[in-house]
């Protein structure tokens, strides 16, 4: 048993776990909260799969001790809001878990950004935990745009009838990648202001960090051939 938990304590530590949480968000934010039902059984699938995206994020950093508090911290936060929204679902039970998942997110790109940049040769793995950390803050923006929605109530938006965040979602990466098909609109200033944010961010990460990581990832290659 012990030598199961150090194998998949070190996976969560080298490089190639990046890959496996890079999967893991694309499935929760591209398939499993858009085709999630209405109702409470959709709201349970939803919270377990984020739960386990949650614990996920604590193997990612366990190697780096001086994160481990806090990390535990934020999860067990994390974790007894998400749930406890579901037995309690008011304005401020689901602005409280919006404010957690934001900081978590917050937290675990942060985590995962310094992994990424670790001393060491740029890999394929880690150009994948950039990709990751650009996936949590697409996150981190759908959960701003539902606390806005909360807050201000339905004229925040044009288009979104009710609290699904499966809409904030679906708005929130339009806005991160300047689609803009203009479906969904923001109509508050705030909402406006944070979905202008957003796509400044959306254009700026890929173009500085992710390129210049793809060309640290070639050069490393390079050497690695002795070209």
């Amino acid at each position: 048993m012990k030598k199961i938990i150090r194998a998949f304590t070190n996976f969560w530590n080298e490089d190639r776990s990046l890959t496996v949480l890079m999967l893991l968000l694309m499935l929760f934010i591209f398939v499993f909260v858009p085709i999630m039902g209405r109702g409470r059984i959709g709201e349970i699938i939803f919270k377990f799969i984020y739960s386990i995206i949650l614990i996920s994020g604590i193997f990612s950093v366990v190697k780096r001790k001086s994160y481990l508090p806090l990390a535990i911290v934020f999860i067990i936060i994390g974790l007894s809001i998400n749930w406890f929204s579901e037995i309690e679902t008011t304005n401020a039970t689901l602005i409280a878990n919006n404010v957690g998942a934001i900081l978590f997110n917050l937290f675990f790109a942060f985590a995962i950004l310094i992994k990424t940049f670790q001393p060491g040769d740029i890999t394929f793995h880690r150009i994948e935990g950039s990709v990751v950390v650009y996936l949590l803050l697409g996150l981190v923006f759908a959960y701003s745009f539902h606390v806005i929605y909360l807050v201000y109530g339905i004229t925040a938006f044009n288009n979104i009838q009710g609290p699904e965040f499966k809409d904030f979602l679906y708005f929130s990466f339009t806005s991160l990648t300047t689609m803009g098909y203009g479906d969904i609109t923001p109509v508050h200033s705030v909402a406006r202001s944070v979905a202008n944010f957003e796509a400044v961010i959306g254009q700026l990460y890929p173009a500085i960090l992710i390129a210049r990581l793809v060309s640290m990832e070639f050069e490393s290659s390079i050497r690695k051939k002795g070209i």
